[in-house]
């Protein structure tokens, strides 16, 4: 009884990972804010971008190629809808979110990480346009009868997770001309155990992370490459 269990957990996690590969369980975006310019031209892109939507003047790709200098703004946060208790969490998220991209571009290589607009410079605008904490006590409990009912862990925390959304606007430093917008909504990643679903930002700040990879390489890339997306489903307990 115990082998059959155990092999239709096997099955059950399996079809899940490929549902996360094929998109499937990726979140759906978030409604446009008044942070992006063209939110009714923004599409997905998937042979590009990882992103629920994205937009790019006609001759981005061109426009961007002589840049070596990147300027990361202060991460706007006024589109969030928070609680006075959840505003200090987001302006902590903003202050993370900021130092991750900076990292992200400093590390690719390509670009050098200045403080001020010029010559051959990009500006990427970023903006935290929702934010909600995963529940940690729900977790806790479908921690709980998960260990009496394989998988009902997995399944209790598709009604616990947490949701975080970002806007972002590629811009010549120098000019202000617009290059390029993008938008992305994620989920709290599935696993079979992640510490991260104990802290109600744990999750948010993988997103981060993932995002400010991704961004990275779309900036430094040709457009015929393909900038992959972050796993959904996870075996990384941390």
């Amino acid at each position: 009884m115990k082998l059959i269990s155990s092999i239709g957990f096997a099955v059950f996690w399996a079809t899940l990972a490929g549902a996360a590969q094929a998109g499937v369980l990726k979140a759906p975006p978030a409604p446009p804010t008044g942070f992006l310019d063209h939110p009714q031209a923004m599409s997905a892109d998937p042979a590009r971008a990882p992103f629920n939507k994205a937009w790019e003047s006609p001759r981005a790709r061109d426009r961007v190629r002589g840049f070596n200098r990147v300027v990361i703004a202060p991460v706007n946060t006024a589109y969030v809808k928070a609680t006075p208790q959840q505003r200090a969490e987001v302006e902590k998220l903003a202050a993370f979110m900021r130092e991750q991209f900076q990292s992200e571009f400093a590390k690719g290589g390509k670009f050098r990480v200045v403080n001020q607009s010029g010559p051959r410079t990009l500006k990427l605008e970023l903006a935290l346009v929702q934010f909600q904490p995963t529940n940690v006590a729900g977790n806790v409990l479908s921690t709980g009868a998960g260990a009496v009912v394989p998988g009902a862990r997995i399944l209790g925390s598709q009604f616990t997770h947490g949701v975080i959304a970002f806007e972002a606007k590629l811009r010549n430093a120098e000019t202000g001309e617009l290059l390029a917008e993008y938008a992305d909504r994620q989920k709290d990643k599935i696993s079979l155990l992640s510490f991260r679903d104990y802290s109600a930002d744990g999750h948010g700040r993988r997103a981060i992370q993932d995002w400010a990879r991704q961004m990275e390489q779309l900036a430094s890339t040709p457009s015929n490459h393909k900038v992959p997306g972050a796993m959904r489903v996870t075996l990384n307990p941390f």
